[in-house]
């Protein structure tokens, strides 16, 4: 079977891979550069610049472990650089994937002309018997008459491709991307001032997790404006809906995505989508025309990274004659700021939402040992519980809360029983041993606290 893939994000290019190994005669389209946002612009080259982040807390507290630093200094540029050299690595290791594979990879922007045929901007015109459209999303250019210029409006592409640190610096937007860039700012020397719509910090988070946040955002000197908008962009920053003014060399849009259907051809095949643009899919990942599909961010469904690959070994299952459909109830979150979130499944408020009425197991790292040892004991796990004591939902902020996931992630999906989690043994002294605490208070039966 020849199946064409339209974009070469972790969406695209892993149904790539995929559909190689099982034999298809497989043409990937990019525009770009294979990796898409992610791997470019978004999950990797933020995580390679917060890695500095975290090298400089470990710097400011090395005092605290009986080590004496006489002097330290930043080079902004050799920290893009670097950024740049992990994208390169990254970048170059798909393209020899993808080359190992007998995968076709054509540079250009791709436009359905069929639902058989894909012309590219190269003049080239290819054939498929089923076409996969992952051409993923773009950030959103503007809010109300607020219009990024990439000069004192900027985007995230913008900041993460500019080795320049502002003064002081206005976000607008405290989700996973503005915490994450404010936590970025801060430790290489910003002003920073968050700007939030909603009454809380990374709103889509459990309320106990987002409180947590505040605190250590606010304990790092970051300035937070809630239940707020950017009302007028002035001189030396912004005035606020309430009035107030706040200073911002520079004001960083970080709120939404829109999908990436520009110039695709959706409209001339008649290809559903929804009230924001998005593309509208099936269970099995099908447009409503049947021989092409649509994954990753530009179906709206999911908009994180290893989502979309997981669709794209979906579709190509579906397209191989195997039905399959994904189960979204346990994906999960990791927002890389200081301290970190990880998160899968229900929280509190959306449980009790559904008509649960939740069994919740807290515990707090400050009572842990490993943690205590290695000076990182801001934060919890929380535990979430359906009335039969299946787990439904994990809320973790702390150290290295992201590499804790996959524990409750597999936990959640198989809907593990807290007593399941109090009998299975962690090694001591881990991070991980609060998972297993927070099971023991939620069974009333704690052991390392009151």
């Amino acid at each position: 079977m020849n199946i064409v893939i339209i974009g070469g994000g972790p969406g695209g290019y892993v149904a790539a891979l995929r559909g190689a190994q099982l034999g298809h005669s497989v043409t990937l389209i990019e525009e770009d550069r294979v990796g898409g946002v992610c791997l470019n612009r978004g999950c990797i080259p933020t995580k390679a610049i917060l890695s500095v982040s975290e090298r400089l807390n470990d710097i400011k507290t090395a005092k605290d472990f009986g080590i004496e630093l006489s002097d330290y200094r930043v080079d902004i540029d050799l920290v893009f650089k670097r950024k740049d050299q992990v994208v390169e690595q990254l970048v170059r290791g798909v393209e020899y994937l993808l080359s190992t594979r007998k995968v076709r990879l054509i540079k250009g922007k791709a436009k359905l002309i069929s639902n058989t045929e894909v012309s590219v901007s190269n003049g080239e015109v290819v054939k498929g018997d089923v076409i996969i459209i992952a051409t993923g999303s773009l950030p959103i250019t503007s809010i109300g008459n607020i219009k990024i210029d990439n000069d004192r409006i900027i985007s995230s592409d913008y900041a993460l491709s500019t080795p320049y640190i502002p003064k002081d610096i206005i976000i607008i937007g405290a989700g996973a991307i503005g915490v994450e860039f404010a936590t970025f700012y801060r430790d290489m020397g910003s002003e920073v001032s968050i700007v939030e719509m909603m009454p809380r910090v990374v709103p889509t988070e459990d309320d106990e997790i987002s409180k947590i946040l505040e605190r250590a955002l606010k304990k790092k000197g970051i300035k937070l404006y809630l239940n707020n908008t950017v009302k007028e962009i002035i001189d030396d920053g912004a005035i606020l809906e309430n009035g107030e003014r706040i200073k911002g060399e520079k004001i960083l849009i970080a709120v939404g995505r829109r999908p990436n259907t520009e110039g695709l051809g959706t409209e001339l095949l008649g290809i559903k989508t929804n009230s924001k643009g998005y593309i509208e899919v099936n269970e099995f990942l099908q447009t409503n025309i049947s021989n092409i599909y649509a994954i990753g961010d530009v179906t709206g469904i999911s908009l994180f990274a290893h989502v979309a690959s997981h669709q794209g070994l979906t579709a190509i299952e579906n397209i191989t004659g195997n039905r399959k459909s994904l189960d979204y109830s346990a994906v999960p979150r990791a927002t890389f700021c200081e301290p970190q979130i990880g998160s899968v499944g229900l929280t509190e408020e959306q449980a009790k939402a559904q008509g649960i009425n939740p069994v919740i197991g807290r515990f707090p790292f400050r009572a842990l040992g490993y943690a205590i040892s290695i000076g990182k004991w801001e934060g919890m796990v929380k535990l979430v519980a359906n009335e039969s004591r299946e787990l439904i939902g994990a809320h973790i902020i702390g150290p290295y809360a992201s590499v804790m996931l996959g524990e409750v992630g597999l936990a959640v999906k198989e809907r593990i029983k807290l007593e399941e989690l109090a009998d299975t043994i962690h090694a001591h002294p881990t991070l991980p041993e609060a998972i297993m605490e927070a099971s023991f208070v939620g069974l009333n039966l704690p052991l390392h606290i009151v």
